[in-house]
């Protein structure tokens, strides 16, 4: 099985191509250019240099969120495109979990964070690849106090790992607090689009590929969109809108 695998979902942009669990080649760049400029002459690129035809994919995959909203449109967009035109699967894939993914064999509770400013991160809980923690925008004191209750209730005395720039964010207030079975590890604030491949391969043989059509890929923002914000301050109703997002108020609607 070959599957090309694409992250757009904050400010670098990766992708990689995985055949029978072997990584053929991989993609990466943080120029400070937008998406729309850099993400399909990346994807090119790779499949080029590795001398493979999108005829010859079997599935294609991408980060769906949480993260940059216009990054992970973007993404989902061009997946979406192409999987519709090969008539393949196109697999979604948490950046939460492809962002803990490195740390799977740590026997500890991975909580990756991406800052989404004001106190607030994207977050979520992993042990051993598996989500513990749903996914959630909050405010960074509610994810922890989350975190340790789970830890507490599941894995006494081990360690929680924090990762991603929101773990930044939150080590000024686990210095306050003291917590030294806290960690904020440095060195894994970047999505790596292998990752992202090698989650999609063990979901496709999970769940084989017809369970992921292309219709059905769709973005996680997991918090409201400006344009629902404004909506709301408006009083504007907004309905059907292909999205699932969380806010801290409402549980998880699709």
């Amino acid at each position: 099985m070959k599957i090309l695998a694409c992250d757009t979902s904050n400010r670098a942009c990766s992708c990689a191509l995985i055949e029978e669990g072997s990584i053929v080649g991989a993609k990466f760049i943080n120029n400070g250019l937008t998406h729309s400029q850099t993400f399909m002459p990346l994807v090119h690129d790779l499949m080029e240099e590795n001398d493979t035809k999108y005829e010859e994919l079997d599935a294609v995959a991408c980060t769906v969120g949480p993260g940059s909203f216009t990054g992970i449109r973007i993404g989902v967009s061009a997946v979406k495109t192409m999987a519709m035109a090969l008539d393949i699967a196109a697999v979604p894939v948490s950046s939460l979990r492809a962002m803990a993914y490195p740390l799977k064999e740590e026997d500890a509770l991975i909580v990756p964070m991406i800052d989404c400013r004001n106190h607030r991160a994207w977050a979520g809980g992993f042990y051993h690849d598996e989500q513990v923690v749903s996914e959630l925008a909050s405010d960074i004191t509610e994810i922890l106090e989350k975190c340790r209750a789970w830890r507490d209730a599941n894995l006494p005395g081990k360690k929680i790992i924090l990762i991603g720039n929101g773990a930044k964010v939150a080590a000024g207030e686990l210095q306050a607090e003291t917590m030294p079975e806290t960690e904020c590890r440095e060195g894994h604030e970047e999505i790596r689009s292998k990752d992202v491949a090698a989650i999609a391969e063990k979901t496709v043989k999970e769940n084989g590929t017809s369970a992921f059509s292309a219709e059905k890929l769709m973005p996680v923002y997991r918090a409201k969109t400006q344009a629902e914000r404004m909506a709301a301050e408006q009083g504007k109703q907004v309905e059907n809108i292909p999205i699932r997002y969380y806010s801290t108020m409402d549980e998880e609607t699709k």
